[in-house]
């Protein structure tokens, strides 16, 4: 409850961080993610997780997402909504259009090396009451303007949280970051250690422990089995290659470890992984 007698008073409102403000153009309201791989050309999806939780596939990243997350789809990046879901969820999602970044591309929300999964608990009553908000009013013959003041709200809250995230870690912290991930999307196939970065980047091991688990949320090791699990997947959607082959591609040299490990990751064992894709794409056989 407001403290009765409170006046804000403001002069001069803060200038927009974007060049061009987004334009809400889909609303989506669904009690299970049931989109399989897919991207879309010309605009961005914001995803709040109102309950329930699971693995997104986004690019190359695996989300665990959870209440009070929001997964960001960038404009062109494959994203799956449809497997290894270890809970039922309920979803809010909106779909924006024309969104421009300084120094950026059109319809890109995320600067370069964030993470799709924003955790937005601390905002998370006020997207609720925001999506709920474009819900009724897409119901009403003259609600759009209200859906879209709401839906660029959410876009603004959104990336206030992600900026106040990257400010608490250094620029030197985030050039050290870009050139460990960089290494790893090249030698992830390799026997790679966390020495084997840090002499690369020119840091101790225990720095880069350091600040890796700070900037991305996984250790060096969950970040390496993460990448390769999701080769692994797009082997296992687009080829008919056996477990043991795929093992070898993506740097495990034991397909039993491979499969826990794939497992543990994603909720389901390989095989069954590829079967459910297929059923969902109605794809028999890889093309």
């Amino acid at each position: 409850m407001f403290p009765i007698g409170l006046s804000i008073d403001i002069r001069q409102p803060e200038p927009s961080p974007f060049e061009q403000e987004p334009e809400l153009i889909g609303f989506y309201h669904w009690p299970q993610s049931i989109r399989a791989m897919h991207s879309h050309p010309d605009y961005i999806e914001l995803n709040f997780i109102l309950s329930g939780n699971g693995t997104y596939i986004v690019g190359n990243d695996l989300c665990h997402a959870q209440d009070g997350d929001v997964i960001v789809y960038d404009s062109g990046v494959l994203h799956d909504e449809n497997l290894v879901l270890h809970q039922l969820t309920d979803n809010c999602c909106i779909a924006v259009r024309g969104l421009k970044l300084p120094g950026q591309r059109v319809n890109a929300l995320l600067p370069e090396n964030v993470r799709p999964r924003i955790p937005c608990q601390a905002i998370a009553e006020e997207l609720r009451t925001l999506f709920a908000i474009i819900k009724q009013s897409l119901q009403h013959p003259h609600g759009y303007h209200t859906a879209n003041m709401a839906a660029r709200t959410i876009v603004h809250l959104v990336y206030d949280t992600m900026q106040e995230r990257a400010a608490t870690t250094t620029k030197k912290e985030n050039i050290l970051i870009q050139q460990a991930l960089s290494y790893i999307h090249l030698h992830y196939t390799a026997n790679l250690r966390v020495t084997d970065i840090a002499r690369a980047i020119h840091v101790s091991p225990d720095y880069l422990t350091h600040i890796f688990r700070k900037t991305t949320n996984y250790t060096v090791i969950q970040y390496i089995q993460r990448r390769r699990i999701g080769k692994a997947q797009s082997l296992l959607i687009y080829t008919d290659l056996p477990l043991l082959d795929i093992a070898a591609r993506t740097g495990f040299e034991d397909s039993n470890y491979f499969s826990r490990v794939f497992h543990k990751i994603t909720g389901v064992p390989p095989l069954r992984f590829r079967r459910l894709w297929r059923e969902a794409s109605g794809t028999q056989t890889a093309g």
